[in-house]
């Protein structure tokens, strides 16, 4: 339940509206297909009929996803020459936030109160950072907290299983 779907994020930053759920890399061929990295947990949030969005607000609709080799193909609406392709390479697209998500959002975690299972209170998440091995929760008192320890997040509480040691320091 830790994995974060949103980039780096803080208590100035309003409410998710839209997360990201793919990058579109360089185009494939002559017909407007796009290489496409997925961004999101949750495989099903690029298929076939759904319309994303673009930071600018473009609407464009998946028509087609397909395997090419270790990596993924997506054909859009509209997008039938490699030119126009070539235009939405290195686009992120955004979806709305699932309503019942198997994934913690980063808008959900800031200015929750982080507790360990004994009941310990460590601080209030102000911040969440982007780290190579896992986000990290910056809390009111610069400690940084891994979001692989979170066990749940109920009411105003992230609840963390931490290793010994980790406040310690």
């Amino acid at each position: 339940m830790a994995a974060i779907d949103v980039a780096d994020q803080d208590e100035t930053t309003g409410p998710v509206a839209k997360v990201e759920v793919a990058q579109l890399g360089r185009s494939h061929g002559l017909t407007g297909e796009l290489y496409l990295r997925l961004l999101s947990d949750v495989p099903d949030r690029v298929q076939p009929g759904l319309v994303l969005e673009t930071k600018t607000g473009r609407r464009v609709t998946v028509v087609a996803i397909r395997p090419l080799g270790d990596r993924l193909l997506v054909r859009l609406e509209g997008v039938d020459s490699m030119e126009a392709a070539k235009l939405l390479s290195g686009t992120t697209l955004y979806a709305e936030p699932l309503a019942d998500p198997p994934v913690t959002l980063v808008g959900e975690l800031i200015g929750k109160t982080l507790v360990d299972h004994d009941g310990a209170v460590h601080g209030r998440v102000v911040a969440v950072q982007a780290n190579p091995a896992s986000e990290l929760m910056v809390l009111d008192n610069e400690a940084l907290v891994p979001t692989l320890f979170i066990v749940e997040v109920v009411d105003d509480r992230v609840v963390i299983e931490a290793p010994e040691g980790l406040f310690d320091l």
